[in-house]
């Protein structure tokens, strides 16, 4: 018998994955990772990388990331995060951190899909559909 694997289309489709693993409760931002197969299939549940502070800070911290995805097998990545405060614009350390993933991610073998910022209740944003991740 064997496994169905979601097959992620959208950042919508993303995002509900990770919502699905998210404490209902956001008190801290949270980095997943979500490892995909090269035709866009999870080959597991978001795996979480990192857990910041309640001040609102946390390292996004591609070494895990790259890590937890290479174990699994993947080809492609989605990174998310959450804003606790459920405000959905990207800060500057945000966009500069896709940027970084986007570069080390290729170096190992990776290709990084979306990087996306989960808010409260069904909201989130895409930093692909922003345009701050490079078309390569």
């Amino acid at each position: 018998m064997e496994c169905i694997r979601p097959h992620i289309s959208t950042p919508a489709s993303a995002a509900a994955l990770f919502r699905a693993v998210m404490p209902k409760e956001q008190r801290e931002e949270r980095v997943f990772v979500l490892p995909l197969d090269a035709q866009g299939s999870a080959l597991a549940k978001p795996i979480l990388v990192s857990v910041g502070h309640e001040d609102g800070t946390t390292a996004i911290d591609a070494g895990a990331i790259f890590r937890e995805a290479l174990k699994v097998g993947a080809e492609e990545i989605i990174v998310a995060h959450n804003h606790p405060s459920g405000n959905l614009t990207p800060s500057r350390a945000d966009i500069a951190a896709t940027a970084r993933l986007q570069d080390g991610a290729e170096l190992v073998g990776l290709k990084l899909i979306d990087h996306l910022i989960i808010g409260n209740g069904e909201r989130s944003c895409s930093l692909a559909e922003m345009q701050f991740l490079l078309k390569r």
